[in-house]
């Protein structure tokens, strides 16, 4: 240890000679200590390349690469809604969109010009699938880099499904309900699936083609589809005398063998699960490296139970007791905020770790028949409290809105897309842009 006596304090001319020393860092090394941070966070990244000119020079550019190169995906970036009807691309916000970063809980504003005639449809690794209004054409978006994958109008879909009785905007309508999962190639050919769970069937597009190929088969009834490492999961409930609740895989398509169009695989069953344990499902989540699946305990519907897809597929059918320093937001869609209680940056005393915010549907009674609250479980207690001091059961909701608010009605992409704050009693009906012209 040296003595106290032999140290000195660091003057001004030390800091400037380690300052040079950072910024004449090895090439390979600023690469090494980039591809690190990228580990965690985009935007950390962005921060990394801008210290200077020599790091920016050592490292990847993320514009160009966006779509390409998955490490670049703003996975924990999701879009804010802001509510009162100020829809993505609004006049009053001149064309800027918020994001709020589900681990860190950090807010960015971004300007994406392309929103001005376009709708989200969903979002997926933080990229956004957008609808263009006049000719129906899907988009790719990278909302920090700019980047954008083209594929084909989705009304290419339309001659492929069966003939029936219902309108054009009615099938329309059931093709804009989607969920996403991108699969990207060693050679850089991008390819979407989009599962149609109420035609029970999926659709699959690489970037550049000029009409979606639906798949020839049906999963009907094609429950809680889930986006997951580019592969996409679903529920199929069978009949009361089989009592098994089936856990589907679709994989992307498969490469032909000569040239021609690729192949979509059948969905593969990947697990079997007693019906009486999972009857009443509440959805799959996606938090951190894993997949869960959410379900009551029974038809009292008292506690919530948690499952690892990885152990259902083993044949392991035992809950986990703890999802650390998580909040699950279930509904339609699913999303898991990572511990911002203990981030400096901003504090939460309504949100907890190791806990599940959801519609708890209570179980049907002459006390509480139909009813269902929305409320937060405690994992590790048992415990239901309230998750919310407003009421979203009001039409409208009470403003200001808490962020739990906003978090949720991401989890309702119908409300999420348009600029409305989820409300039961709040049934959006617009499908784009142009008829709010027609209708104004």
């Amino acid at each position: 240890m040296i003595p106290c006596s032999k140290l000195r304090r660091l003057t001004r001319s030390d800091f400037a000679k380690m300052s040079l020393d950072w910024a004449t860092l090895d090439r390979d090394l600023v690469e090494l200590i980039g591809g690190r941070v990228l580990t965690g966070d985009l935007q950390d990244y962005v921060r990394f390349r801008a210290v200077c000119t020599h790091w920016s020079a050592s490292t990847v550019r993320p514009q160009g690469r966006g779509i390409l190169d998955p490490r670049f995906y703003p996975r924990r970036w999701m879009m804010l809604p802001e509510g009162h009807g100020l829809y993505p691309g609004h006049p009053n916000l001149r064309g800027f969109v918020r994001f709020f970063n589900l681990s860190t809980g950090a807010f960015v504003r971004v300007q994406l010009p392309l929103l001005d005639d376009h709708v989200i449809l969903d979002s997926v690794n933080g990229l956004l699938l957008l609808h263009r209004d006049h000719d129906t054409a899907i988009r790719l978006l990278h909302p920090f880099t700019g980047d954008v994958a083209e594929l084909p109008p989705l009304a290419s879909i339309l001659p492929q499904m069966e003939a029936d009785n219902h309108s054009e905007r009615n099938k329309r309508s059931r093709l804009m309900r989607v969920c996403t999962s991108i699969a990207v190639s060693s050679t850089g050919t991008i390819t979407v699936m989009l599962a149609l769970d109420l035609i029970h069937r999926v659709a699959y597009a690489t970037a550049g083609d000029q009409q979606w190929t639906l798949s020839t088969w049906k999963l009907k009834p094609m429950l809680k589809p889930v986006s997951f490492q580019g592969k996409i999961y679903a529920l199929q409930f069978t009949s009361i005398d089989i009592r098994k609740v089936y856990i589907y895989q679709f994989n992307p398509p498969c490469p032909a063998a000569e040239k021609g169009p690729a192949h979509l695989p059948l969905p593969a069953k990947i697990a079997e699960c007693p019906m009486d344990k999972f009857l009443y499902t509440l959805n799959f989540v996606e938090c951190g490296s894993e997949l869960l699946l959410v379900t009551y305990n029974d038809v009292s519907r008292s506690k919530l139970l948690v499952y690892r897809l990885e152990d259902l597929v083993s044949g392991k059918i035992e809950p986990i007791t703890s999802i650390g320093d998580n909040t699950l937001f279930v509904d339609e869609c699913c999303l898991c905020v990572s511990g911002l209680r203990n981030k400096g940056s901003m504090s939460l005393p309504s949100m907890s770790p190791n806990s599940i915010i959801c519609f708890h549907s209570l179980p049907v009674d002459p006390a509480s028949a139909g009813l269902a609250r929305f409320e937060q479980y405690d994992l590790g207690t048992g415990v239901w409290t309230p998750a919310s001091d407003g009421d979203i059961f009001q039409r409208p909701p009470p403003s200001p809105h808490t962020l739990i608010h906003h978090i949720f009605t991401c989890c309702h992409r119908k409300y999420w897309n348009k600029g409305i704050m989820y409300c039961v009693e709040t049934d959006p009906i617009w499908l784009v842009k142009q008829d709010l012209r027609v209708a104004a």
